[in-house]
């Protein structure tokens, strides 16, 4: 069974918001290293932009509470 295709309109508002709010990150790593971080990824029932992503926002978290605590110590 198909799903109900989504509007153009939605579409383009999604878009619109993704190409205000969003910016996709990226590098460059060897292919087996590639590889193999996809199927670490699927071994944790999860994906590798899943992965990526939660460890970005555990990097900003700590830097963040680290310029709180800095800032609290001046």
């Amino acid at each position: 069974m198909n799903s109900p295709k989504t509007p153009r309109s939605k579409r383009q508002a999604n878009d619109r918001w993704d190409y205000e709010n969003m910016i996709t990150l990226g590098c460059k790593v060897k292919r087996d290293i590639a590889l193999l971080f996809k199927e670490y990824a699927q071994m944790q029932n999860t994906t590798a932009n899943a992965l990526l992503k939660e460890y970005v926002e555990k990097c900003v978290s700590e830097y963040l509470n680290s310029t709180e605590t800095d800032e609290d110590n001046e």
